[in-house]
């Protein structure tokens, strides 16, 4: 493990790219699950072959993106950039202090003011990476290294469940605006990224 300075450094400098693609991943999934709420609501569209053909593609496109960002941001690999390599530095005290001390620089009594206090920022985040299902995210890896990159035999299949992953695309959600959050940065928060890429998706597909 680097020393503590380096490990602030590494938060600090990840959380926009990790916050970022959080966010893709929100709106790849509210796009496909658009495209579902709208073939359940499809009514004549439904007879149009063309139209169901097309959507089908578009759901099967995105919720494989939505698979491969997911996956990205919850790498274990340590030379990566993840929300686990953010998670094995911050759960340590030394680094707490050592990125509050920098984001805040002094003034971190005035951010009562606006919110939570950043200690309590941390044990947020903290708590909310410990609600992963290991389980789940170990059958993600497995489709997206089996079932995305490569093909293998049915017999040895493993996948995860539509609504399973909404739930993992929930949590990386919350685990970006947890980083969003703590380490002040100017972005809005994503929490309602997957609604509203909803919506965009099921007024799409409305359309004549």
């Amino acid at each position: 493990m680097n020393n503590v300075s380096e490990d602030a450094d590494f938060i600090i400098s990840a959380a926009s790219r990790l916050a970022g693609i959080a966010k893709l991943a929100a709106i790849s999934f509210g796009l496909a699950d658009g495209v579902n709420e709208a073939m359940k609501a499809g009514g004549e569209r439904l007879n149009d072959y063309a139209w169901v053909q097309a959507s089908r593609g578009f759901q099967d496109g995105a919720l494989m993106i939505a698979v491969i960002r997911s996956c990205i941001v919850l790498d274990a690999d340590p030379k990566t950039v993840s929300f686990q390599g953010v998670y094995k530095r911050l759960k340590l005290p030394a680094v707490q202090r050592a990125l509050i001390d920098r984001v805040y620089d002094g003034h971190e009594e005035s951010q009562t003011m606006f919110g939570p206090p950043p200690t309590e920022m941390v044990d947020q985040f903290l708590a909310t990476y410990r609600e992963i299902n290991w389980d789940v995210h170990s059958r993600l890896i497995h489709f997206r290294n089996y079932g995305v990159a490569h093909l293998l035999d049915r017999k040895n299949w493993k996948s995860i469940t539509y609504d399973e992953m909404r739930d993992l695309v929930s949590l990386v959600v919350r685990l970006g605006d947890k980083l969003i959050q703590l380490c002040h940065l100017p972005l809005p928060p994503i929490d309602d990224t997957v609604r509203e890429y909803t919506d965009f998706a099921k007024q799409a597909l409305a359309k004549d």
